[in-house]
């Protein structure tokens, strides 16, 4: 990140949350929420670990699932693709469908977490799938029924029966 693009005001969250205060860290939230300044959000993906207090970590879950900031989707996307979020990964992946971005640009990557996640979290990647795709163009549509596809042979047992409705969403909205 640019460090001339960081405001005074974003230095000082970035300080807050980088502190061990509890207090501070949510105060820093509070005020992120608040302000909405998405440019902090790869700080607040920071705090998704076991090691941190879990009402920090449900209040970072809660800030992306109220985010109404376009921009903010590819930021949320590459957390989920390059981040370690433990045990908060599933309800990232449900704040993207909460939050009601569009993510139709990024349905391939939760055509991957729908593969290769647990059950619970392919359920959620399935929603934002089905809400991305009424905005997916017809390219990418068929990019992604390509990709279901040949995603066939790697779906378990488990969830085989929600990846072949997955396809019928895919397919339906197609034309």
């Amino acid at each position: 990140m640019n460090s001339e693009k960081i405001t005074a005001q974003e230095k000082e969250w970035i300080r807050l949350l980088e502190s061990h205060s509890p207090v501070d860290v949510l105060t820093a939230i509070r005020e992120i929420r608040n302000k909405g300044s998405i440019t902090m959000l790869p700080f607040m993906f920071k705090l998704l670990n076991p090691s941190v207090n879990e009402i920090i970590r449900k209040s970072v879950v809660m800030v992306v699932s109220e985010i109404k900031v376009q921009a903010a989707a590819p930021i949320i996307v590459d957390a989920l693709e390059n981040m370690n979020l433990g045990e908060d990964y599933t309800s990232i992946v449900a704040a993207c469908w909460q939050s009601g971005i569009d993510f139709s640009s990024h349905i391939p990557a939760f055509i991957k977490i729908f593969t290769e996640a647990d059950y619970q979290t392919a359920v959620e990647a399935f929603s934002v799938i089905e809400e991305a795709i009424l905005n997916a163009g017809n390219d990418m549509k068929s990019k992604c029924i390509r990709l279901l596809k040949e995603m066939n042979d790697r779906i378990s047992v488990e969830k085989y029966p929600l990846y072949k409705e997955l396809i019928k969403v895919v397919s339906v909205e197609e034309g």
